[in-house]
Protein backbone atom coordinates (compact mmCIF):
# COMPACT_ATOMS: atom_id res chain seq x y z
CA UNK A 1 0.00 0.00 0.00
CA UNK A 2 1.19 3.26 -0.42
CA UNK A 3 1.06 6.19 2.09
CA UNK A 4 -1.73 8.41 0.04
CA UNK A 5 -4.20 5.77 0.59
CA UNK A 6 -3.57 6.12 4.37
CA UNK A 7 -3.87 10.08 4.22
CA UNK A 8 -7.80 10.79 4.84
CA UNK A 9 -7.40 14.75 5.52
CA UNK A 10 -9.29 16.43 8.18
CA UNK A 11 -9.09 19.95 7.32
CA UNK A 12 -8.85 23.64 9.26
CA UNK A 13 -12.36 23.55 10.52
CA UNK A 14 -12.45 20.09 11.81
CA UNK A 15 -8.67 20.26 13.44
CA UNK A 16 -10.03 23.32 14.78
CA UNK A 17 -13.11 22.64 16.45
CA UNK A 18 -13.09 19.35 17.39
CA UNK A 19 -9.51 19.73 18.73
CA UNK A 20 -11.02 22.40 20.85
CA UNK A 21 -13.70 20.42 21.64
CA UNK A 22 -11.37 17.60 23.12
CA UNK A 23 -9.28 19.78 25.19
CA UNK A 24 -12.42 21.34 26.18
CA UNK A 25 -13.36 18.40 27.38
CA UNK A 26 -10.33 17.53 29.12
CA UNK A 27 -10.44 20.81 30.94
CA UNK A 28 -13.05 19.50 32.88
CA UNK A 29 -11.12 16.72 34.28
CA UNK A 30 -8.47 19.16 35.86
CA UNK A 31 -7.65 22.36 37.40
CA UNK A 32 -5.18 23.37 35.03
CA UNK A 33 -5.99 26.20 32.80
CA UNK A 34 -5.71 25.70 28.91
CA UNK A 35 -4.42 28.84 27.00
CA UNK A 36 -7.26 28.04 24.29
CA UNK A 37 -4.99 30.06 21.38
CA UNK A 38 -2.19 27.96 22.08
CA UNK A 39 -4.77 24.70 21.88
CA UNK A 40 -5.89 25.95 18.52
CA UNK A 41 -2.70 26.95 16.99
CA UNK A 42 -1.03 23.58 17.81
CA UNK A 43 -4.50 21.26 16.60
CA UNK A 44 -3.10 23.41 13.21
CA UNK A 45 0.70 23.47 13.24
CA UNK A 46 1.59 20.29 11.81
CA UNK A 47 -0.76 20.96 8.30
CA UNK A 48 1.43 24.38 8.81
CA UNK A 49 4.60 22.97 9.45
CA UNK A 50 4.47 19.81 7.15
CA UNK A 51 2.16 20.70 3.98
CA UNK A 52 4.40 23.86 2.46
CA UNK A 53 7.04 21.83 3.36
CA UNK A 54 5.44 18.56 1.61
CA UNK A 55 4.85 20.72 -1.23
CA UNK A 56 8.40 22.56 -1.56
CA UNK A 57 10.21 19.19 -0.91
CA UNK A 58 8.19 16.94 -3.49
CA UNK A 59 7.04 14.86 -0.29
CA UNK A 60 3.92 13.46 0.85
CA UNK A 61 1.99 16.16 3.37
CA UNK A 62 2.96 14.92 6.68
CA UNK A 63 6.28 15.10 7.90
CA UNK A 64 8.32 15.92 10.92
CA UNK A 65 5.44 18.01 12.29
CA UNK A 66 3.19 15.13 12.53
CA UNK A 67 5.49 12.54 14.77
CA UNK A 68 6.14 11.78 18.17
CA UNK A 69 9.64 13.40 17.75
CA UNK A 70 7.27 16.94 17.42
CA UNK A 71 4.91 16.40 20.09
CA UNK A 72 7.46 15.28 22.75
CA UNK A 73 9.94 17.95 21.91
CA UNK A 74 6.91 20.18 22.45
CA UNK A 75 5.80 18.62 25.91
CA UNK A 76 10.11 18.54 26.55
CA UNK A 77 10.04 22.45 26.55
CA UNK A 78 7.13 22.85 28.05
CA UNK A 79 8.70 21.55 31.28
CA UNK A 80 10.83 24.43 31.44
CA UNK A 81 8.88 27.11 33.86
CA UNK A 82 8.94 30.06 31.64
CA UNK A 83 7.38 28.49 29.11
CA UNK A 84 4.81 25.92 30.37
CA UNK A 85 2.29 27.34 28.22
CA UNK A 86 3.32 25.08 25.42
CA UNK A 87 2.01 22.45 27.22
CA UNK A 88 -1.48 24.01 25.79
CA UNK A 89 -0.09 23.63 22.28
CA UNK A 90 1.20 20.26 22.84
CA UNK A 91 -2.66 19.31 23.53
CA UNK A 92 -3.48 20.73 20.47
CA UNK A 93 -0.50 19.04 18.32
CA UNK A 94 -2.10 15.49 19.96
CA UNK A 95 -5.78 16.33 18.72
CA UNK A 96 -3.85 16.70 15.30
CA UNK A 97 -2.20 13.32 15.64
CA UNK A 98 -5.58 11.97 16.78
CA UNK A 99 -7.39 12.85 14.37
CA UNK A 100 -4.98 12.51 11.58
CA UNK A 101 -4.92 8.85 12.94
CA UNK A 102 -1.19 9.04 12.43
CA UNK A 103 -1.31 5.50 13.52
CA UNK A 104 -1.83 4.37 10.40
CA UNK A 105 1.42 5.69 8.75
CA UNK A 106 3.54 4.92 11.65
CA UNK A 107 6.45 5.31 9.30
CA UNK A 108 5.76 9.26 9.67
CA UNK A 109 4.47 8.75 13.11
CA UNK A 110 7.50 6.85 14.83
CA UNK A 111 10.01 8.36 12.76
CA UNK A 112 13.17 8.28 12.83
CA UNK A 113 12.42 4.36 14.01
CA UNK A 114 11.38 2.63 11.14
CA UNK A 115 13.84 4.99 8.57
CA UNK A 116 14.81 8.69 8.21
CA UNK A 117 13.48 9.72 5.01
CA UNK A 118 10.00 10.26 3.94
CA UNK A 119 7.69 9.06 1.01
CA UNK A 120 8.38 11.26 -2.27
CA UNK A 121 4.15 11.31 -2.98
CA UNK A 122 3.75 15.12 -3.31
CA UNK A 123 1.18 17.15 -1.96
CA UNK A 124 -1.46 17.61 -4.68
CA UNK A 125 -3.54 20.86 -3.87
CA UNK A 126 -6.34 19.60 -6.44
CA UNK A 127 -6.70 16.55 -4.81
CA UNK A 128 -6.89 18.45 -1.23
CA UNK A 129 -9.75 20.21 -2.38
CA UNK A 130 -11.25 17.19 -4.11
CA UNK A 131 -11.37 15.12 -1.34
CA UNK A 132 -13.08 18.24 0.82
CA UNK A 133 -15.79 17.66 -1.22
CA UNK A 134 -15.92 13.95 -1.87
CA UNK A 135 -15.24 12.22 1.07
CA UNK A 136 -18.31 12.36 3.66
CA UNK A 137 -16.18 12.03 6.64
CA UNK A 138 -13.66 15.08 5.97
CA UNK A 139 -17.07 16.87 5.57
CA UNK A 140 -18.64 16.04 8.28
CA UNK A 141 -15.24 16.43 10.10
CA UNK A 142 -15.64 20.05 9.20
CA UNK A 143 -19.07 20.28 10.32
CA UNK A 144 -18.63 18.89 13.40
CA UNK A 145 -15.60 21.38 13.79
CA UNK A 146 -17.80 24.42 12.81
CA UNK A 147 -20.81 23.19 15.55
CA UNK A 148 -17.73 22.98 18.37
CA UNK A 149 -16.60 25.95 17.95
CA UNK A 150 -19.53 27.90 17.77
CA UNK A 151 -20.78 26.29 21.03
CA UNK A 152 -17.23 26.52 22.95
CA UNK A 153 -17.70 30.23 21.89
CA UNK A 154 -21.51 30.58 22.89
CA UNK A 155 -20.91 28.52 25.98
CA UNK A 156 -18.02 30.20 27.13
CA UNK A 157 -19.21 33.91 26.81
CA UNK A 158 -17.54 35.03 23.67
CA UNK A 159 -20.66 36.70 22.56
CA UNK A 160 -19.18 40.26 21.14
CA UNK A 161 -16.23 41.20 19.38
CA UNK A 162 -14.90 42.34 22.72
CA UNK A 163 -15.33 39.12 24.40
CA UNK A 164 -13.17 37.60 21.40
CA UNK A 165 -10.91 40.41 21.53
CA UNK A 166 -10.22 39.70 25.38
CA UNK A 167 -10.29 35.70 24.36
CA UNK A 168 -7.64 36.79 21.51
CA UNK A 169 -5.39 38.75 23.69
CA UNK A 170 -5.33 36.41 27.17
CA UNK A 171 -6.11 32.74 25.59
CA UNK A 172 -9.24 32.37 28.16
CA UNK A 173 -12.65 32.39 27.56
CA UNK A 174 -14.65 35.14 29.63
CA UNK A 175 -16.02 32.37 31.56
CA UNK A 176 -12.77 31.30 33.30
CA UNK A 177 -11.63 33.01 36.31
CA UNK A 178 -7.82 33.56 35.38
CA UNK A 179 -5.06 34.09 37.35
CA UNK A 180 -1.63 34.70 35.18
Amino acid sequence: MTPSLFATPMYLLGHLGIGLGIAWLASTRTTRVLDYRLVLLGAILPDLVDKPLGYLLGLESRLWAHTLVFLGSVLLVSAVPSVRVLASAAVGIATHLLLDRMWEQPWVFVWPALGATFPSDGVNLFNILRVLVEDPIVLGGEIVGVVVLVLFARTQGIRSWSALRTFLRNGHPPTVAHNP
